[in-house]
């Protein structure tokens, strides 16, 4: 047997040694002397369980748990993640659409990706066209984004679809959403997005009211907190089943005052249906206005929310997948207001990342297939040897592509190898079970 590769084995400082493996997420605090005996143990070096000075009930555990595996084992499972991985990409089980109605936006943000985009909005010649193309991809299961520029600027537009879309018996939209700034959806729109079974929005704030009217300001210079508030409460009162994901954007500014923000939030959405969501700002077209923050940094900064102020429901997901997204799977297609296709939310509006359009359906380019193959993590040596593996979906495929095609620098890996143990610290104070 060997020493899986995906075994991360280190020596906390507060707690002792610790075992945690990837592929399994088995979790095991370690006396020193099983730490002693495992750390000796090389990576991928065969050995005897019977020459190891360990008892059989740790011995078996260790197997059962994937720490000991046969000699081949771990490759293995990099090709079963992999093909797990293109068999989803290939699916065309369901039909993946993000529709943008409008590139136009009523906001400024300061780390906006989507800078300087022509005025376009859809017509209904586009729509009627989108309506056609679904039919030809011959699928009745549909999930439905709406995304912008700003999608309720073109709310008129949405109806319009959506009206023509519940006509055809044959499709099951199986989810709907929204991703939008809240400052349009009032009560009247919250009624009708309730008709047609809105089941999630994402909106944004920035901070508390102070900050976030400093922050994600609005193009005629008016305030948007009190007003984006007021249309969550619309969303929670006139769309009930819809779930709302407070997204908060930190960057270097605004961190440090996200703890008594979340806790103003909780307040006064107690017992409402709607989660919270950080990210950390990425300047992926270089039009960034604030201070980013690096996505490794974020596992350190979950471990200060949980420490310093007792928020406990921020996570970092530490759970296999087979991960993917909207540019690597085949059948999910972002579609712009002139009918336009990409792969990615972020290549909208440029012209040299259109792939298609809803018209002819014809790729024009080969950014289709380096996005599914080519720019994904089993395109990337560094990522089949890779510890955390099992753990991540490769980091995103636009920067790896640019990596390869423009030479632009990045670093794919969205773990750190010293941040991890800082996360498995936290996860034993709060008592991570191997559930």
């Amino acid at each position: 047997m060997v020493f899986s590769r995906y075994n991360y084995l280190k020596s906390s400082g507060k707690f002792g040694a610790f075992l945690f493996n990837t592929r399994t997420k088995f979790f095991v605090s370690l006396d020193e002397h099983v730490y002693t005996i495992l750390e000796s143990l090389s990576s991928g070096i065969d050995f005897n369980t019977e020459s190891l000075n360990l008892s059989s009930d740790i011995i078996e555990l260790f197997i059962r748990s994937k720490v000991f595996v046969e000699v081949t084992e771990d490759d293995d499972f990099y090709e079963l993640k992999k093909f797990l991985r293109y068999k989803q990409a290939f699916s065309q089980s369901r039909l993946g659409l993000v529709l943008v109605p409008t590139f136009i936006c009523n906001f400024n943000c300061p780390y906006c990706y989507e800078d300087n985009l022509p005025k376009y909005s859809i017509n209904d010649e586009v729509i009627d066209a989108i309506l056609a193309f679904i039919k030809t991809k011959g699928q009745k299961n549909i999930d439905l984004c709406w995304h912008g520029g700003e999608p309720l600027i073109a709310f008129d537009k949405i109806v319009s679809f959506l009206e023509k879309l519940s006509i055809y018996k044959d499709f099951n939209l199986c989810s709907h959403s929204m991703v939008t700034n809240g400052f349009l959806l009032d009560e009247h729109k919250c009624k009708v997005l309730n008709k047609y079974g809105l089941n999630r929005v994402q909106i944004t704030l920035d901070g508390d009211k102070e900050y976030h009217d400093k922050s994600r300001t609005h193009k005629a210079g008016i305030p948007t907190y009190d007003t984006i508030m007021a249309n969550i409460d619309n969303v929670f009162h006139y769309i009930p089943k819809c779930h709302v994901i407070i997204r908060v954007n930190l960057h270097s500014e605004n961190k440090e005052r996200f703890p008594n923000f979340y806790k103003e939030l909780k307040k006064t959405f107690t017992n409402k249906n709607y989660s919270i969501n950080i990210a950390f700002v990425n300047d992926l077209n270089n039009s960034c206005k604030v201070a980013c923050l690096s996505e490794k940094g974020k596992i350190a900064y979950v471990r200060s929310l949980y420490e310093s102020y007792d928020i406990k429901d921020i996570n970092i997901t530490v759970k296999p997948q087979i991960g993917g997204c909207t540019a690597s799977c085949t059948n999910t297609y972002v579609i712009g207001p002139l009918g336009e296709i990409y792969k990615c939310w972020v290549d909208v509006g440029k012209k040299d990342r259109v792939v298609s359009n809803v018209f002819d359906g014809k790729l024009s380019n080969y950014i289709y297939s380096s996005y599914t193959v080519g720019s994904d993590m089993f395109s990337d040596e560094r990522c089949k040897k890779c510890i955390f593996m099992p753990l991540c979906d490769g980091g995103c495929i636009i920067r790896r592509y640019n990596h390869k095609h423009f030479q632009m620098q990045y670093d794919p890996c969205p773990i750190d190898e010293n941040d991890f143990l800082s996360l498995l610290e936290l996860y034993y104070v709060k008592g991570l079970t191997n559930d």
